[in-house]
């Protein structure tokens, strides 16, 4: 870790706040009393000074440091764990005619959910789940996106200027590839869900 990457933890941890406070309220007391301001600013930064250094050789400043950086990537990781259930419940919510396409978008929604519990329990993100969770939005939507136009296109006769061809069995193929991975990527989480977590996930998606 950098020195500049430690100090912005440091400033974060409780050590380093409680000795900028501390500097901070021996400024101030040595300023009420008729201290110069100069030297009352030097006073409070010497005190904040020996109390980093004071962490810095007993280990307590990067303990507390390790800390702070952990609890800033545990928060950052319930905030994409968050973002992912987003996508999930926009993809449940989409309306799928076709019952193969559809089955296959459960599938891929019942794999994100295990994924997503894995995480909320483990307190883990992956990212490459996240990215593959979207990808499952955005599968979904050129499908039905192609839907709408081949709908438009029959109702008015009208020539296919961009055909997709086999567009259901490619949807279906990815959309199934897609939920293998993110249960792939879920096992290197937990190494697996037992199958009463499962059924829940399986009784929330009806």
């Amino acid at each position: 870790m950098q020195g500049k990457d430690y100090l912005r933890w440091y400033a974060r941890s409780p050590l380093g706040i409680g000795s900028l406070f501390g500097g901070l309220g021996g400024c101030i007391v040595l300023a009420a009393v008729g201290f110069p301001l100069v030297l009352s600013l030097l006073a409070g930064l010497g005190i904040i000074a020996a109390f980093s250094l004071v962490g810095l050789f007993t280990g307590l400043g990067p303990r507390q440091v390790v800390s702070a950086l952990d609890a800033g990537k545990d928060a950052e990781g319930h905030r994409r764990l968050a973002e992912a259930s987003a996508v999930r419940e926009r993809i449940a919510r989409l309306r799928i005619a076709d019952p193969k396409v559809s089955e296959a978008a459960g599938l891929a929604i019942l794999a994100a959910g295990e994924y997503l519990e894995a995480g909320r329990k483990e307190s883990k993100d992956d990212p490459l789940a996240d990215a593959a969770l979207g990808d499952c939005l955005d599968i979904v939507d050129i499908y039905l996106k192609e839907v709408d136009e081949a709908s438009v296109e029959k109702r008015y006769r009208l020539e296919d200027a961009d055909p997709f061809v086999q567009a259901r069995q490619r949807t279906v193929a990815a959309l199934r590839e897609k939920a293998a991975f993110l249960r792939e990527r879920r096992i290197q989480i937990d190494g697996g869900l037992p199958a009463v977590d499962r059924m829940e996930i399986r009784e929330e998606l009806k």
